[in-house]
C-alpha cells in the first residue's frame, strides 16, 4: 500500500509574523543608515564652513602682521565693525631724510620696488598723523617714475619734510589703506583703493570684495561672526 507523504509549508500566521519581523528590522536598519548619512553630511559641511572661516581669518591675520606700525584703527559704530591699516610692501634704511627743510628725494640702501600707489613712512609714532597726511608729517607720497630702488634713491611725489627721524634710520613703503568690515548681516568684506581719509570710513565708499557671508551672533556677551557660506578660491582671493 503506497505511503502518503505529508507536504511541508508555512501557515498564513507564520508568513505574517515573518513579514512583520523583517519590516521592523528593515525600518531600524534604514533609520540607522539615514542618520549615518546625515551625520556624515553635517560633518562635511561643518568642515567646509570651518575651512572658509579659516581662510578669511588667515588672510586678515597675515595682512595685519604686515601692517604699518601704529596705522591700525578700529571703529564699531553704526552696526558695522571695521579695522583699517596701511599694508607694508617694502622698506629699508636711509642715510638722511628731509627734516629741517622740505625736499623731494633722499638716499637709502637698495630696496624692493612697491606696488602703486605707495607712500613713504618715516617713524610713524602715532595713528592720526598718518591719516591726516599733512606736510610736514610722517607720511609722504612715493614717486615710482623717478625712484631707483636698485640704487637706493627714493623720490617723493612732492617736496616734503618729515616730522621725526627714525632712531634706527628706517623707512617703510606702504600701500594705500585697506579695511576689513563686518556688516550687520554678517558679511565680511575687504575694501581698498579709497584713498586716505582723516576720519575712518565705516564702511569705505567703494565696493568691497566679499570674503565670507554669514551672520552676526552673540557668544558670551561678545559679538562674533558665524560663516554661513563657503566661497570658492577665486572669489576669496579677489
Amino acid at each position: 500500500m503506497p505511503m502518503r507523504h505529508r507536504q511541508a509549508g508555512f501557515t498564513l500566521v507564520e508568513l505574517v509574523v515573518v513579514i512583520v519581523v523583517l519590516g521592523a528590522i528593515s525600518a531600524g536598519t534604514a533609520l540607522y543608515v539615514v542618520r549615518s548619512m546625515e551625520a556624515y553630511s553635517d560633518t562635511v559641511r561643518r568642515d567646509q564652513l570651518t575651512s572658509g572661516a579659516r581662510v578669511a581669518v588667515e588672510r586678515l591675520t597675515r595682512e595685519l602682521r604686515n601692517a604699518l606700525p601704529n596705522s591700525v584703527r578700529v571703529d564699531n559704530s553704526a552696526g558695522t565693525h571695521c579695522i583699517e591699516f596701511f599694508p607694508v610692501q617694502s622698506g629699508s634704511s636711509y642715510d638722511a631724510v628731509p627734516r629741517t627743510a622740505a625736499n623731494i628725494s633722499f638716499a637709502a640702501i637698495a630696496y624692493a620696488a612697491p606696488q602703486t600707489p605707495a607712500y613713504v613712512a618715516v617713524y610713524p609714532h602715532a595713528t592720526q598723523p598718518l591719516y591726516t597726511h599733512n606736510n610736514p608729517g610722517p607720511l609722504a607720497g612715493y614717486d615710482p617714475a623717478n625712484s631707483k630702488p636698485a640704487n637706493g634713491v627714493v623720490y617723493l611725489d612732492n617736496n616734503h619734510r618729515f616730522t621725526h627721524d627714525s632712531p634706527r634710520k628706517r623707512f617703510y613703503l606702504a600701500g594705500g589703506p585697506v579695511s576689513y568690515c563686518v556688516s550687520s548681516d554678517g558679511k565680511l568684506q575687504r575694501y581698498r583703493g579709497y584713498g586716505i581719509i582723516s576720519s575712518q570710513p565705516v564702511p569705505p565708499g567703494v565696493n568691497g570684495a566679499l570674503l565670507a557671508p554669514g551672520e552676526v551672533v552673540v557668544v558670551d556677551d561678545h559679538f562674533a561672526v558665524r560663516i554661513g557660506t563657503l566661497l570658492n578660491r577665486v572669489e576669496r582671493l579677489k
